[in-house]
This record gives C-alpha cells, structure tokens and sequence, in this order.
C-alpha cells in the first residue's frame, strides 16, 4: 500500500462515515389554524428563524384549517416567528386577477398576524418528536 492510499484510508477512519444531520434532524410540525373561531380555508404560514439561525424560512399552505411541514418541508430545531395569511376571493394566486376586480383574492388577516406578527414564536426543541401546534387567532 502506497503511503498517498494509507494516509487517505487513516484520514477516512477518523472522520467517520458521516451522516446527514441536516436532514435527520428536521422535524415534522403540523396543526390547526383558526380565526375568530372558524378554520381558515386557504392561507399561508409562515415560520421565520430567529436572527442568526442557520434555519431556512419555511412556508406551507393552510387548507381546510390545517398545515403541515413534512418530508423536505420539516422543520429544524430552533424558535421560529411566525406568520400567517389567509385569503378570500376566487381560487388563484394573489394578483392572479386584474387590479380592482370584484372577485380578486385577498388576504384578510390583521398585520398583527403576519407583517407585523405579534404571535408568541415557535420552538421546536433538537431531536424533538412531530410536533402538533394549533393557533387559535383573536
């Protein structure tokens, strides 16, 4: 054995195999949403980490009053801010219909719920089980 190879083999012994601790650590968060009592049908939440997480944004929809973060959507451990949207109108993306139209979609929460949340954040605790959490809106 050439001294390149055992040095490469020694060097692979000590950094072990590795393991995808970004991935395994993601955890699933799902719930409920309500507003004033009732689910929001269609929507977005949104969780933003706190400053100086290496965390991505993660957003989802709400249908029928639930959302969930799974598979690649899960969430790394961290506290989250967080943000919600829910729309009325015709089906379709925002700004899908023409401006000024009787029947665009649009967002219908208070800023206290998204731009300017007031929402007590999310933390989602290391090697935490799926986390179930449901937001009752006032």
């Amino acid at each position: 054995m050439s001294k390149l190879n055992f040095l490469c083999s020694w060097l692979l012994l000590l950094t072990g195999c590795g393991q995808a601790t970004d991935e395994m650590a993601l955890t699933p968060v799902s719930g409920t949403i309500e507003y004033q009592g009732e689910p929001i049908q269609e929507g977005v939440i949104r969780l933003v980490p706190e400053k100086g997480s290496a965390a991505p944004v993660r957003t989802t929809q709400i249908n029928a009053g639930s959302y969930q973060f799974t598979d690649r959507s899960a969430v790394k451990p961290g506290t989250y801010q967080v943000e919600i949207n829910a729309y009325q109108g015709q089906a379709g993306l925002p700004g899908d219909q023409p401006a000024g139209s009787s029947t665009s979609r649009k967002q219908y929460l208070p800023e206290q719920f998204n731009t300017k949340s007031t929402i007590e954040p999310l933390t989602i605790p290391p090697d935490s089980d799926p986390v179930q959490h449901d937001f009752n809106l006032k």
